[in-house]
């Protein structure tokens, strides 16, 4: 019988970034996938600004830079008139201030390689078809394409699986919520005409119904529309879209050669709970919604980050094991659950139907539409770099504010541009890597307590020492002169405090970053 430390099932975006975030830490997982080839149909089409700042501590955000396109505005409009134009990016707070539009498909080549560079390669074909599981182990039934079963033993297990997870239903995990009894159209063409710029989505709507069209892949278009009158799911044929973006799409639009025509109803399901002992459940095997706003692949993808390095710490015997674990629910499905929540309210909003609807929402739709701040919220909700998490034993540790928001403890850390003697360099290349870090402000440097802390974190914990000429610095961290601030490997502060105060920070890292008996 085979054995591994972790072992992943799914090696679709979810399951490849945790397992790049494992072999961070020095972590070798296995990771498998019931399908013989990588996906030849991309579900998801957008990765955000926290997504996009977590690929940049698995070292591959240059190359998805380089290989998608920044999405430049959301246009909303009814017939031949535009209602609003959303300008995207501006008010994110992030050093990736902008969404790409990438395929999924491109998506899980680009990590796929990255893994494969670190001397980790997808096994495909190779189906989880069993697992038990005791108080040490968890031990699996793998079925291999030519026929074969294979008996493998995991100190954890983590279904990564998608929606029909093998994972969730074999631990008895319920898959909590609805199906919207609407049956939705999907399509991906070409588009001649209607006057589209590549960098932009469309939501728009014309007599009584809505469709969306997303860019992607050289010219390629997807267009979402809502069959009317009919409950069927067979696939709609290229004349069914052609005649919805007739009806509700901007005029001018010859759709052809399409490449994935489908029909389905949308799931808001969210499961009971993350973890059964050893066995965790993150991605669509956890949470799935309508994909109004983009975020299901995006949230899926931070989950691994923040369960790989959790995980990693209780394999190496660094921290609370229980405590860090148990954190990973705790934090996560409040998440799952608001952006199910907030997509299920898009979706709805913008595929409402009815003339007298509609009316109602190009009054909406131009008066707020066109309001920045409105913009703005719209813009940094679907980027995910506002969350804050506010439950959990990890948290408590860091003993966070009432009201935490950004840079707070529970919130995510902020980019800022450091001077030197040597020039300027930003912060965030150091706060991704795979340990956490400490920011030291001004004269915090003189307090005895802090060496003190930080040599028993070991190498663990990288200090970095910002001095009084860094002043915008501490005020995009609430300082006003000197303090600390405790930020873990997936960029959320954990703690924070004056200099002179070092309780707080002492206990953090006693339970967390202290080695403990395996």
């Amino acid at each position: 019988m085979s054995e591994q430390q972790v072992l992943i099932s799914g090696g679709g975006p979810t399951g490849l970034s945790l397992a790049l975030t494992l072999r961070r830490f020095g972590i070798t997982p296995r990771i498998i996938d019931r399908s013989p080839t990588p996906a030849g149909v991309s579900k998801a089409l957008a990765v955000g600004s926290g997504s996009l700042e977590a690929l940049a501590g698995m070292g591959v955000i240059d190359d998805f830079v380089a290989a998608g396109q920044r999405l430049k505005a959301l246009c909303v409009g009814d017939a031949s008139k535009e209602l609003a134009r959303l300008a995207v990016g501006e008010g994110i707070d992030s050093p990736y201030p902008f969404p790409l539009l990438l395929p999924q498909s491109k998506t899980e080549q680009i990590l796929a390689a990255r893994l494969a560079a670190q001397g980790i390669e997808v096994e495909r074909g190779v189906e989880l078809v069993g697992l038990v599981q005791d108080k040490d182990h968890v031990t699996a039934t793998l079925k291999h394409s030519d026929g074969r079963t294979e008996e493998t033993r995991a100190t954890y297990l983590v279904g990564c699986d998608g929606a029909r997870s093998f994972v969730r239903q074999t631990l008895g995990v319920d898959f909590e919520g609805y199906t919207e009894p609407q049956t939705f159209l999907l399509g991906d063409v070409l588009i001649d005409g209607g006057n589209l710029d590549h960098a932009c989505i469309y939501l728009w709507w014309h007599g009584g119904g809505t469709i969306a069209l997303f860019p992607f892949g050289g010219n390629v278009w997807r267009i979402f529309g809502l069959r009317e009158n009919d409950e069927g799911a067979e696939p709609p044929k290229l004349s069914e879209l052609q005649e919805h973006a007739d009806r509700h799409g901007p005029p001018g639009m010859r759709l052809r050669d399409p490449t994935w025509l489908s029909a389905f109803r949308i799931n808001e399901r969210l499961a009971a709970h993350y973890r059964v002992g050893r066995c965790f459940l993150a991605g669509d095997a956890a949470h799935i919604h309508t994909p109004a706003g983009g975020q299901g692949m995006n949230t899926g993808m931070q989950d691994a980050v923040n369960l790989g390095w959790k995980l990693a710490y209780a394999l190496t015997g660094v921290g609370d094991r229980e405590l860090l674990l148990a954190s990973y629910e705790a934090e996560r499905r409040p998440v799952a659950h608001d952006v199910i929540k907030s997509a299920a309210q898009k979706q709805h909003a913008a595929f409402s139907q009815g003339h007298l609807t509609q009316a109602l929402k190009d009054i909406a739709v131009s008066i707020f539409g066109n309001i920045p701040a409105v913009q703005k919220k719209l813009q940094v909700e679907l980027s995910e770099t506002d969350i804050v998490y506010r439950d959990g034993p990890l948290v408590a540790l860091g003993d966070p504010p009432r009201r935490a928001g950004r840079a707070d403890v529970g919130g995510r850390a902020r980019d800022v541009v450091l001077q030197n003697g040597a020039g300027s360099q930003p912060l965030w290349p150091r706060l991704v890597e795979p340990r956490h870090s400490l920011l030291v402000f001004a004269n915090g440097a003189q307090s005895p307590g802090l060496e003190d802390v930080t040599q028993t974190a070991g190498d663990r914990l990288q200090v970095i020492r910002v001095d009084a000429a860094n002043r915008a610095a501490a005020q995009r961290y609430h300082l006003d002169g000197s303090g600390w601030v405790l930020i873990r490997p997936d960029q959320v502060v954990a703690a924070r405090g004056e200099s002179s105060d070092t309780t707080v920070l002492s206990r953090y890292v006693d339970r967390v970053l202290r080695p403990q008996p395996m």
